[in-house]
């Protein structure tokens, strides 16, 4: 197999399955991937790619300068997207690749703070580093002929299904403050969107059904929160959830950068 044989349309496969009511998207999402900003991502992607972070905290493979700059320059990107669920999806994307960008040229974010970061912080960064392992083996596999493309497809799924879940934690914090010590131990194998919304639920109706035995101000300030935010992150989870189709689109292609 030729490593740089296309191994799917990608992006342009998907883009075929989109229903006659997503006609204006799905031209808005082709404009994006054949735009010069997209071929500016796809670039970054595929160095990202093909370079294996430094499990330790120094000796990065991208000077911290190279990383500032690129961080700035996927900034600057797609500042003209008009639809709303297209800009959600772009801006998970570019999130993830700045993301990506400090995992290679600074410490990790988790250990700029003397205080225990929040879990979904945590989790992220697990999540972040299992991608990051198996993208660099999945690109030099298939560098070097050593991966068929059905076995490609299985891996590259399987990693997607990371990053979106990836993405989904990126709206947690900006919604709840309060701790849940039970995700810390969570293995990456375990964490999938699923078992996320499963968890979250789960202590939503906890601190649901504890408010109900309590008398008000009986200590009830910190399970009103976990309500209060609970539903807020509701929200922010129903227009996540419709960004999803648009977000897959533009991972796959970008993970096929360089292919």
């Amino acid at each position: 197999m030729n490593s740089r044989t296309k191994i799917t349309l990608a992006g342009s496969v998907l883009l075929t399955l989109s229903s006659p009511a997503a006609t204006a998207q799905t031209t808005e999402i082709r404009a994006v991937l054949e735009s010069d900003d997209w071929e500016a991502l796809r670039t970054i992607w595929k160095l990202a790619n093909g370079v294996k972070p430094n499990p330790g905290y120094r000796d990065f493979p991208i000077a911290s300068e190279k990383g500032d700059s690129l961080r700035a320059a996927v900034d600057r990107l797609f500042t003209d997207t008009e639809d709303p669920l297209l800009e959600t999806a772009l801006a998970l994307v570019q999130r993830i690749t700045s993301t990506r960008i400090i995992r290679m040229s600074r410490i990790n974010p988790s250990m700029l703070t003397r205080v225990m970061p929040p879990w979904a912080v945590t989790v992220q960064e697990g999540l972040l580093f299992n991608f990051e392992d198996r993208i660099t083996t999945l690109t030099g596999l298939l560098e070097a002929d050593e991966i068929t493309a059905v076995g490609f497809i299985a891996a590259r799924d399987t990693l997607l299904e990371r990053a979106v879940t990836w993405a989904l934690l990126d709206i947690l914090p900006q919604v709840q403050s309060h701790a849940d010590y039970d995700y810390y131990g969570w293995s990456v194998e375990e964490m999938d969107t699923d078992a996320v919304l499963a968890r979250l639920d789960l202590s939503y109706r906890a601190a649901l059904d504890t408010l109900k035995k309590r008398e008000p101000g009986e200590n009830t300030e910190y399970l009103q929160l976990a309500v209060q935010q609970h539903e807020e992150f509701l929200q922010e989870y129903a227009e996540f959830q419709l960004a999803v189709p648009a977000l897959r689109i533009l991972l796959t292609d970008l993970m096929e950068a360089g292919m």
